[in-house]
C-alpha cells in the first residue's frame, strides 16, 4: 500500500490498481480511482457525472464495500460556523484498517471510539482551532493506540509532534508500508509532503 500526501485532509491511498481518494479538492485526479471519501459535507468538489468508469462517491455514514474494500463511516458532528457535517471512516483496505478523522472539530463520543480502536493507522488533524485541540487530538489518538500516526490539516506540525513526545520525526514523500510492517500499538508518527 501506498498513502501519499497532497495539502489539506487530500490523501491518496493506493495498493495495487485499486485506488482512494480522501477528501479531495480538484476533480482531475478522479482518473483510476475506485473511490472517493469525502469526510466534510459539502464537500470540496463536486461528484463525478454517473457513468461506468466513475469513482464511487462516499459523503455519509453508513456501511459500503467496494472491490473488497470496507468502509465504515459515523456521524462525528456538525459545525455551525462552517454550516458542514463531519463524517470519520474506517476503511479495511490490504489487509490494513485505516482511520479518517477528517475535519473532526470535537471529540467523538465513547462508543465511536471503541470501534476505531483496533485502526493500524489513524490519520488525523493536527492543527487546532478551528479543529479538534491537540490535546484533544493527542487524547483521541492515545484511546485508539494505533500503529501509524499520519498528521493532516496542518500548517505547521511541530507542536502536534510535540503533543505527543515525538519531536524528531523527519517528513517524508510517500508512506509504502504493508500490514507486516506496522507494529501494532507502536503509535509512530510519520509525516507524509
Amino acid at each position: 500500500m501506498i498513502i501519499t500526501y497532497q495539502g489539506g485532509n487530500y490523501f491518496k491511498i493506493q495498493s495495487g490498481e485499486l485506488a482512494i481518494l480522501i477528501d479531495p479538492d480538484n476533480q482531475r485526479s478522479y482518473r483510476g480511482t475506485q473511490v472517493i471519501i469525502n469526510t466534510i459535507k459539502p464537500p470540496l468538489t463536486e461528484a463525478p457525472e454517473e457513468g461506468e468508469a466513475q469513482p464511487i462517491w462516499i459523503e455519509n455514514q453508513g456501511e459500503y464495500e467496494v472491490k473488497g474494500i470496507r468502509i465504515r463511516g459515523w456521524a462525528a458532528g456538525y459545525s455551525e460556523k462552517e454550516k458542514r457535517t463531519h463524517t470519520v471512516y474506517k476503511i479495511l483496505f490490504d489487509e490494513i484498517s485505516i482511520v479518517i478523522l477528517g475535519y473532526l472539530t470535537e471529540p467523538i463520543n465513547p462508543e465511536i471510539v471503541s470501534e476505531l480502536s483496533d485502526a493500524d493507522i489513524v490519520i488525523t488533524p493536527a492543527h487546532g482551532a478551528p479543529l479538534l485541540a491537540l490535546n484533544a487530538a493527542a487524547k483521541l489518538i492515545r484511546q485508539m493506540e494505533p500503529g501509524i500516526i499520519i498528521p493532516s490539516l496542518y500548517k505547521d506540525v511541530k507542536p502536534f509532534l510535540k503533543e505527543l513526545d515525538q519531536t524528531d520525526v523527519k517528513p517524508e514523500e510517500k508512506l509504502v508500508i504493508k500490514k507486516k510492517d506496522i507494529i501494532e500499538k507502536a503509535m509512530k508518527v510519520r509525516v507524509l509532503g
